[in-house]
């Protein structure tokens, strides 16, 4: 009895330790989702056309800020991400 318990518990601990690394992996990327597009929205309001798309928001979520540099000098040079 004492066994299965402790297996159950140690299951538990495992499984709560893979959920907090998935959620944090997640909060980590909807935070520079959000600064990314922070970023963007302040480069439209300058009045760059910068498409904001899917494509656009996965770029800000891995790369933060530096991926919505990246967009905008892409946008900026029309090279990609042109507002149409």
């Amino acid at each position: 009895m004492v066994f299965a318990e402790l297996v159950i518990l140690a299951i538990a601990v495992i499984l709560a330790l893979l959920l907090f690394k998935i959620f944090a992996s997640m909060l980590h990327l909807a935070i520079h989702a959000v600064i990314g597009l922070l970023i963007l929205y302040i480069a439209r309001a300058l009045g760059l056309k910068v498409s904001i798309s899917l494509l656009t928001i996965l770029i800000c979520a891995f790369g933060g800020a530096l991926g919505a540099i990246i967009v905008i000098i892409l946008s900026y040079f029309k090279i990609a991400f042109v507002e149409k």
